[in-house]
Protein backbone atom coordinates (compact mmCIF):
# COMPACT_ATOMS: atom_id res chain seq x y z
CA UNK A 1 0.00 0.00 0.00
CA UNK A 2 2.89 2.38 0.75
CA UNK A 3 4.16 2.17 -2.80
CA UNK A 4 0.74 2.84 -4.26
CA UNK A 5 0.72 6.07 -2.30
CA UNK A 6 4.13 6.97 -3.71
CA UNK A 7 2.76 7.46 -7.18
CA UNK A 8 -0.67 8.69 -6.12
CA UNK A 9 0.58 12.19 -6.95
CA UNK A 10 0.61 11.17 -10.59
CA UNK A 11 -3.16 10.78 -10.53
CA UNK A 12 -4.32 7.42 -11.84
CA UNK A 13 -7.87 8.81 -11.64
CA UNK A 14 -6.84 11.17 -14.44
CA UNK A 15 -6.36 8.15 -16.66
CA UNK A 16 -9.81 6.87 -15.85
CA UNK A 17 -11.37 10.28 -16.35
CA UNK A 18 -9.60 11.33 -19.55
CA UNK A 19 -8.94 8.19 -21.55
CA UNK A 20 -11.63 7.80 -24.20
CA UNK A 21 -11.86 4.12 -23.28
CA UNK A 22 -13.28 5.19 -19.91
CA UNK A 23 -16.17 6.90 -21.69
CA UNK A 24 -17.37 3.68 -23.31
CA UNK A 25 -20.61 2.10 -22.10
CA UNK A 26 -18.87 -1.17 -21.27
CA UNK A 27 -16.92 -1.10 -18.02
CA UNK A 28 -13.20 -1.86 -18.06
CA UNK A 29 -10.96 -3.40 -15.43
CA UNK A 30 -8.40 -0.95 -14.02
CA UNK A 31 -5.15 -2.27 -12.54
CA UNK A 32 -2.66 -0.24 -10.49
CA UNK A 33 0.63 -1.76 -9.35
CA UNK A 34 4.25 -0.68 -8.99
CA UNK A 35 7.43 -2.71 -8.51
CA UNK A 36 10.51 -1.18 -6.87
CA UNK A 37 13.87 -2.69 -7.78
CA UNK A 38 15.34 -4.57 -4.82
CA UNK A 39 12.25 -4.16 -2.61
CA UNK A 40 9.57 -6.73 -1.75
CA UNK A 41 6.64 -6.86 -4.16
CA UNK A 42 3.86 -4.52 -3.15
CA UNK A 43 0.10 -4.62 -3.46
CA UNK A 44 -2.08 -4.57 -6.59
CA UNK A 45 -5.31 -2.58 -6.73
CA UNK A 46 -8.05 -3.76 -9.10
CA UNK A 47 -11.14 -1.67 -9.82
CA UNK A 48 -13.48 -0.92 -12.71
CA UNK A 49 -14.02 2.26 -14.67
CA UNK A 50 -16.98 4.42 -13.76
CA UNK A 51 -19.30 6.33 -16.04
CA UNK A 52 -18.04 9.73 -17.08
CA UNK A 53 -20.79 11.38 -15.03
CA UNK A 54 -20.14 9.28 -11.90
CA UNK A 55 -17.60 9.81 -9.13
CA UNK A 56 -14.66 7.42 -9.38
CA UNK A 57 -13.75 5.97 -5.98
CA UNK A 58 -11.69 2.76 -5.67
CA UNK A 59 -13.87 1.44 -2.85
CA UNK A 60 -17.14 1.68 -4.81
CA UNK A 61 -15.65 0.26 -8.01
CA UNK A 62 -13.47 -2.47 -6.46
CA UNK A 63 -13.14 -5.84 -8.21
CA UNK A 64 -13.44 -8.66 -5.69
CA UNK A 65 -12.66 -12.33 -6.10
CA UNK A 66 -10.05 -11.94 -8.84
CA UNK A 67 -7.23 -14.42 -9.42
CA UNK A 68 -4.08 -12.27 -9.32
CA UNK A 69 -0.43 -13.20 -9.78
CA UNK A 70 2.84 -11.61 -10.85
CA UNK A 71 5.16 -13.73 -12.98
CA UNK A 72 8.89 -13.21 -13.46
CA UNK A 73 9.81 -14.04 -17.03
CA UNK A 74 13.02 -15.62 -18.30
CA UNK A 75 15.05 -14.44 -21.27
CA UNK A 76 12.92 -16.42 -23.72
CA UNK A 77 9.64 -15.02 -22.37
CA UNK A 78 8.69 -18.10 -20.37
CA UNK A 79 7.63 -18.04 -16.72
CA UNK A 80 10.59 -18.41 -14.34
CA UNK A 81 8.66 -17.84 -11.09
CA UNK A 82 5.11 -16.97 -10.01
CA UNK A 83 3.99 -15.01 -6.94
CA UNK A 84 0.27 -15.46 -6.08
CA UNK A 85 -1.72 -12.57 -4.60
CA UNK A 86 -4.57 -12.73 -2.09
CA UNK A 87 -7.36 -10.21 -1.50
CA UNK A 88 -7.11 -8.25 1.74
CA UNK A 89 -9.96 -8.08 4.25
CA UNK A 90 -9.29 -4.43 5.08
CA UNK A 91 -9.54 -2.83 1.62
CA UNK A 92 -11.86 -3.93 -1.18
CA UNK A 93 -10.06 -4.54 -4.44
CA UNK A 94 -6.59 -4.58 -2.86
CA UNK A 95 -4.46 -7.71 -3.33
CA UNK A 96 -1.17 -8.51 -1.58
CA UNK A 97 1.57 -11.02 -2.46
CA UNK A 98 1.86 -14.29 -0.52
CA UNK A 99 4.73 -14.24 0.20
CA UNK A 100 6.17 -10.87 -1.01
CA UNK A 101 9.19 -11.93 -3.09
CA UNK A 102 11.94 -9.36 -3.80
CA UNK A 103 11.82 -7.54 -7.13
CA UNK A 104 14.88 -8.35 -9.23
CA UNK A 105 16.49 -5.38 -11.01
CA UNK A 106 16.51 -5.54 -14.84
CA UNK A 107 14.03 -8.46 -14.80
CA UNK A 108 10.77 -8.52 -16.75
CA UNK A 109 7.53 -9.17 -14.87
CA UNK A 110 4.01 -9.93 -16.07
CA UNK A 111 0.90 -9.01 -14.09
CA UNK A 112 -1.98 -11.42 -14.64
CA UNK A 113 -5.40 -10.54 -13.18
CA UNK A 114 -8.42 -12.72 -13.90
CA UNK A 115 -11.66 -11.09 -12.66
CA UNK A 116 -14.72 -13.25 -11.88
CA UNK A 117 -16.25 -12.04 -15.15
CA UNK A 118 -14.52 -10.97 -18.33
CA UNK A 119 -11.16 -11.63 -19.96
CA UNK A 120 -7.81 -11.94 -18.19
CA UNK A 121 -5.99 -8.61 -17.85
CA UNK A 122 -2.22 -8.70 -18.42
CA UNK A 123 0.66 -6.22 -18.50
CA UNK A 124 4.45 -6.39 -18.47
CA UNK A 125 7.25 -4.21 -17.10
CA UNK A 126 11.03 -4.36 -17.27
CA UNK A 127 12.47 -3.16 -13.95
CA UNK A 128 15.25 -0.53 -14.06
CA UNK A 129 18.67 -1.30 -12.59
CA UNK A 130 19.37 -0.34 -8.98
CA UNK A 131 20.26 3.25 -8.14
CA UNK A 132 22.72 3.86 -5.30
CA UNK A 133 22.81 7.01 -3.17
CA UNK A 134 26.52 7.86 -2.98
CA UNK A 135 26.56 11.12 -1.01
CA UNK A 136 24.64 14.27 -0.20
CA UNK A 137 25.79 17.88 0.02
CA UNK A 138 24.26 20.87 1.81
CA UNK A 139 22.11 18.64 4.02
CA UNK A 140 21.20 21.74 6.04
CA UNK A 141 20.57 24.94 4.15
CA UNK A 142 18.43 28.07 4.22
CA UNK A 143 15.64 28.88 1.79
CA UNK A 144 16.34 31.98 -0.36
CA UNK A 145 15.06 35.19 1.17
CA UNK A 146 12.31 36.59 -1.10
CA UNK A 147 13.08 40.07 0.23
CA UNK A 148 16.75 39.84 -0.77
CA UNK A 149 17.38 39.50 -4.50
CA UNK A 150 21.03 38.63 -3.78
CA UNK A 151 20.10 35.71 -1.54
CA UNK A 152 21.63 32.55 -3.03
CA UNK A 153 22.10 29.87 -0.35
CA UNK A 154 23.58 26.52 -1.41
CA UNK A 155 21.10 23.97 -2.73
CA UNK A 156 20.79 20.39 -1.56
CA UNK A 157 22.47 17.90 -3.90
CA UNK A 158 21.98 14.15 -4.05
CA UNK A 159 24.68 12.20 -5.89
CA UNK A 160 23.59 8.81 -7.19
CA UNK A 161 25.19 5.97 -9.08
CA UNK A 162 22.67 4.57 -11.58
CA UNK A 163 23.02 1.07 -12.93
CA UNK A 164 23.14 0.42 -16.69
CA UNK A 165 19.84 1.14 -18.36
CA UNK A 166 17.68 -1.91 -19.00
CA UNK A 167 16.07 -0.01 -21.87
CA UNK A 168 17.27 1.37 -25.18
CA UNK A 169 17.37 4.96 -23.95
CA UNK A 170 19.01 7.09 -21.31
CA UNK A 171 17.66 6.91 -17.77
CA UNK A 172 14.66 9.12 -17.05
CA UNK A 173 14.10 10.34 -13.48
CA UNK A 174 11.25 11.64 -11.38
CA UNK A 175 12.45 13.86 -8.53
CA UNK A 176 10.10 13.90 -5.52
CA UNK A 177 10.28 15.87 -2.29
CA UNK A 178 8.20 14.98 0.75
CA UNK A 179 7.90 16.99 3.95
CA UNK A 180 8.67 15.00 7.11
CA UNK A 181 6.89 17.42 9.43
CA UNK A 182 4.25 15.93 11.71
CA UNK A 183 1.32 17.75 10.14
CA UNK A 184 -1.14 15.91 12.37
CA UNK A 185 0.00 18.04 15.29
CA UNK A 186 -1.51 21.19 13.73
CA UNK A 187 -4.93 21.94 12.16
CA UNK A 188 -5.37 20.48 8.67
CA UNK A 189 -6.28 23.91 7.28
CA UNK A 190 -4.61 26.50 9.54
CA UNK A 191 -4.95 30.25 9.03
CA UNK A 192 -2.39 32.03 6.88
CA UNK A 193 -0.58 33.26 9.99
CA UNK A 194 0.27 29.66 10.87
CA UNK A 195 0.78 28.41 7.31
CA UNK A 196 3.24 31.27 6.76
CA UNK A 197 5.83 29.72 9.06
CA UNK A 198 5.44 26.28 7.48
CA UNK A 199 5.11 26.85 3.72
CA UNK A 200 7.75 28.31 1.42
CA UNK A 201 6.76 31.51 -0.45
CA UNK A 202 5.56 29.98 -3.72
CA UNK A 203 3.29 27.46 -2.02
CA UNK A 204 2.07 29.99 0.53
CA UNK A 205 0.79 32.08 -2.37
CA UNK A 206 -1.16 29.06 -3.65
CA UNK A 207 -2.54 28.15 -0.23
CA UNK A 208 -6.17 28.94 0.61
CA UNK A 209 -7.20 28.16 4.19
CA UNK A 210 -10.83 27.84 3.12
CA UNK A 211 -10.24 25.08 0.56
CA UNK A 212 -6.73 23.62 1.03
CA UNK A 213 -5.14 21.34 3.60
CA UNK A 214 -1.46 21.27 4.46
CA UNK A 215 -1.36 17.56 3.61
CA UNK A 216 -2.22 18.36 -0.01
CA UNK A 217 1.14 20.17 -0.30
CA UNK A 218 3.24 17.49 1.43
CA UNK A 219 4.50 15.68 -1.70
CA UNK A 220 5.72 17.41 -4.86
CA UNK A 221 7.11 15.92 -8.04
CA UNK A 222 9.30 17.31 -10.79
CA UNK A 223 7.72 15.29 -13.57
CA UNK A 224 10.02 13.53 -16.06
CA UNK A 225 13.67 14.60 -16.20
CA UNK A 226 16.23 13.11 -18.58
CA UNK A 227 19.59 12.15 -17.10
CA UNK A 228 21.14 14.81 -19.33
CA UNK A 229 19.49 17.45 -17.11
CA UNK A 230 21.84 16.54 -14.25
CA UNK A 231 25.59 16.76 -13.67
CA UNK A 232 27.49 13.75 -15.02
CA UNK A 233 30.66 13.11 -12.98
CA UNK A 234 33.82 11.37 -14.20
CA UNK A 235 33.31 8.47 -11.77
CA UNK A 236 29.98 7.53 -13.37
CA UNK A 237 27.85 9.17 -10.72
CA UNK A 238 25.14 11.76 -11.36
CA UNK A 239 24.68 14.91 -9.25
CA UNK A 240 21.04 15.93 -8.79
CA UNK A 241 20.36 19.41 -7.42
CA UNK A 242 17.04 19.96 -5.67
CA UNK A 243 15.28 23.00 -7.20
CA UNK A 244 13.84 25.39 -4.65
CA UNK A 245 10.48 25.19 -6.40
CA UNK A 246 10.22 21.53 -5.34
CA UNK A 247 10.33 22.48 -1.64
CA UNK A 248 6.89 23.24 -0.19
CA UNK A 249 7.71 23.09 3.54
CA UNK A 250 10.49 24.36 5.72
CA UNK A 251 12.01 21.77 8.03
CA UNK A 252 13.05 18.18 7.26
CA UNK A 253 12.33 16.87 3.77
CA UNK A 254 13.01 13.55 2.07
CA UNK A 255 14.20 13.76 -1.52
CA UNK A 256 13.83 10.76 -3.83
CA UNK A 257 15.32 10.31 -7.29
CA UNK A 258 13.43 7.55 -9.11
CA UNK A 259 14.46 6.00 -12.42
CA UNK A 260 11.25 4.91 -14.17
CA UNK A 261 10.47 2.11 -16.61
CA UNK A 262 8.84 2.56 -20.01
CA UNK A 263 5.32 2.16 -18.63
CA UNK A 264 5.64 4.96 -16.06
CA UNK A 265 7.53 7.05 -18.61
CA UNK A 266 4.71 6.75 -21.16
CA UNK A 267 2.02 7.28 -18.51
CA UNK A 268 3.59 10.45 -17.13
CA UNK A 269 4.53 11.79 -20.56
CA UNK A 270 1.00 11.50 -21.94
CA UNK A 271 -0.57 12.64 -18.66
CA UNK A 272 1.49 15.80 -18.94
CA UNK A 273 0.19 16.30 -22.49
CA UNK A 274 -3.38 15.99 -21.18
CA UNK A 275 -2.79 18.78 -18.70
CA UNK A 276 -1.79 21.23 -21.43
CA UNK A 277 -4.33 23.71 -22.72
CA UNK A 278 -5.77 21.89 -25.70
CA UNK A 279 -9.00 22.45 -27.62
CA UNK A 280 -11.88 20.01 -27.05
CA UNK A 281 -11.36 16.84 -29.04
CA UNK A 282 -7.57 17.26 -29.08
CA UNK A 283 -6.83 15.79 -25.63
CA UNK A 284 -4.73 12.65 -26.22
CA UNK A 285 -5.37 9.36 -24.49
CA UNK A 286 -3.08 8.15 -21.73
CA UNK A 287 -0.45 5.86 -23.25
CA UNK A 288 -0.69 2.60 -21.27
CA UNK A 289 0.03 -0.97 -22.30
CA UNK A 290 -2.62 -3.07 -20.54
CA UNK A 291 -4.13 -6.03 -22.37
CA UNK A 292 -7.92 -6.33 -21.90
CA UNK A 293 -8.06 -3.44 -19.45
CA UNK A 294 -6.54 -0.11 -18.51
CA UNK A 295 -4.42 1.36 -15.72
CA UNK A 296 -0.72 1.21 -14.88
CA UNK A 297 1.72 -1.61 -14.15
CA UNK A 298 5.07 0.10 -13.80
CA UNK A 299 8.41 -0.22 -12.07
CA UNK A 300 11.17 2.03 -10.82
CA UNK A 301 14.43 2.17 -8.88
CA UNK A 302 15.13 4.92 -6.40
CA UNK A 303 17.74 6.51 -4.18
CA UNK A 304 16.98 9.06 -1.48
CA UNK A 305 18.45 11.53 0.97
CA UNK A 306 17.25 14.00 3.60
CA UNK A 307 17.67 17.75 3.84
CA UNK A 308 16.78 20.30 6.52
CA UNK A 309 15.45 23.54 5.01
CA UNK A 310 15.62 26.50 7.36
CA UNK A 311 13.32 29.51 6.79
CA UNK A 312 14.94 32.80 5.73
CA UNK A 313 15.28 35.63 8.22
CA UNK A 314 12.24 37.41 6.77
CA UNK A 315 9.94 34.40 7.32
CA UNK A 316 7.39 34.42 10.10
CA UNK A 317 9.00 33.53 13.42
CA UNK A 318 7.90 30.47 15.34
CA UNK A 319 8.95 26.90 15.98
CA UNK A 320 8.16 24.23 13.40
CA UNK A 321 6.15 21.18 14.46
CA UNK A 322 8.10 17.98 15.12
CA UNK A 323 9.04 15.67 12.26
CA UNK A 324 7.48 12.30 11.74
Amino acid sequence: MRRLLLFAIFGLAALVGCDTAALETESQVVVEAYLEAGAPMDSVRITRTARASAEYTPGRTAVEGADVQVQRLNDSGGVAATVPYAETDSTDGLYVPEPPAPVEPRATYRLRAAPPEGPVVTAETTVPALVEAVRTENDTTTYPDPDDENSAPPQFELTVRPGPSALERQNVYVLTSRSLLDLQSIPASPPDSVAGRLLTPFYLEQYDADSDTLASFRVNSSGLLNEANFTANDDGTVGITLPWLAVAFYGPNQVRASVVDNNLYDFLRTQSAQQMSLAPGEIPNIDEDIENGTGIFGSYAEASGKVLIRPPASAVDGALPPSR
